[in-house]
């Protein structure tokens, strides 16, 4: 199951933070219960931490997330977006991406170089200090990684991966973020990678591009590859298109669905860092979340989600939450 650590999650907010506002009203909003503020070893989801971050950026409005001395209004990625689909390779994207955000603004700049083996991608910060916990050159790196391999349709293999600050605590989830040498205490943020990718063609359409535009910026917490996993694929399952809600299936039927034993769909969840029951109440929440901001009432968000009676499902909400469906609705509605 996608999800992120607790330092990338709590470190999202320091721009928020710094510009005088509370974050705690954000972390309810986006569902993040309130014990894992106090286990560093917890993690969220990853549609949560979506929720949050889009949060973070309409509230300040900025997409940089209140990390440079100037915002980056929102809606500036998608004009970019709109711009590089009409490019045709994924080295016209990088290099039009770049020239656009360096016209725009001057806080961050970013440059494509490329040799007859490796291609660099840059990011530069003109006051790093603004993000001392590095999360912006973080969450960078990995946007222009994934939006890239996004548009042409599979991850683009990292060779190298160059961060401008020390070696941090959480260098481990770097590992699986940037799969690929890590190097810290570069003289750039960069991204590393064979030059012959810089040729593969961009396959999305419009239509993609307005999907995807809408899901940021839930579309760039999973490498596109991951669209395949056998987690994906009981997801689609799960959810059932007729009602809107969550099919009430259980581990041996969805098992017989997708032709394999319920042990071998155990195993294989398991070795995607999941399990069944971990998809199940993931798709309940987010669906829950969605309808609570509707006109459904508690018992008929309960039904569609495949619930038995309304307080088993109060129940099982305020364990994901930390509060009740009415209380949640009576705040953020």
């Amino acid at each position: 199951m996608a999800t992120i650590c607790h330092h990338h999650v709590i470190t999202s907010t320091a721009g928020l933070r710094a510009s005088g506002m509370e974050a705690e009203p954000l972390y309810a909003r986006a569902a993040i219960h309130p014990r894992l503020f106090d286990d560093p070893n917890k993690r969220v989801h990853t549609d949560q931490v979506a929720r949050l971050f889009k949060s973070v950026m309409e509230m300040l409005d900025d997409e940089f997330m209140g990390f440079t001395s100037r915002p980056m209004r929102v809606g500036v990625f998608a004009i970019m977006a709109e711009l590089v689909s009409r490019c045709r390779t994924m080295g016209e994207l990088l290099t039009k991406a770049a020239d656009f955000y360096n016209l725009v603004g001057s806080d961050i700049s970013m440059s494509l170089q490329q040799s007859d083996l490796y291609a660099r991608f840059n990011i530069d910060f003109a006051k790093p200090e603004l993000d001392a916990e590095h999360f912006l050159r973080e969450f960078l790196l990995v946007i222009w990684h994934r939006f890239p391999s996004w548009f042409v349709g599979s991850a683009i293999p990292l060779i190298e991966t160059h961060f401008t600050f020390e070696k941090p605590a959480h260098f481990s989830e770097l590992k699986v973020m940037f799969p690929s040498r890590l190097y810290f205490k570069q003289p750039t943020n960069c991204l590393v990678f064979d030059a012959a990718e810089l040729q593969r063609p961009l396959i999305r359409t419009a239509y993609e591009l307005d999907n995807f535009l809408q899901n940021a910026p839930a579309d760039f917490m999973t490498i596109p590859s991951s669209e395949g996993s056998l987690e994906r694929q009981l997801m689609r399952y799960l959810i059932d298109p007729r009602g809107g809600g969550v099919r009430s299936m259980s581990l041996q039927q969805s098992a017989k669905f997708l032709g394999i034993s319920q042990q071998t769909l155990h195993r294989k969840l398991l070795a995607e860092g999941t399990s069944f029951q971990a998809i199940k109440d993931s798709l309940r929440r987010e669906k829950a979340i969605s309808l609570l901001y509707g006109t459904h009432s508690v018992e008929e968000i309960s039904a569609l989600l495949g619930f038995g009676e309304a307080r088993s499902f109060t129940r099982a909400f305020k364990l994901w939450t930390g509060v009740s469906p009415r209380e949640y609705r009576n705040t953020h509605q």
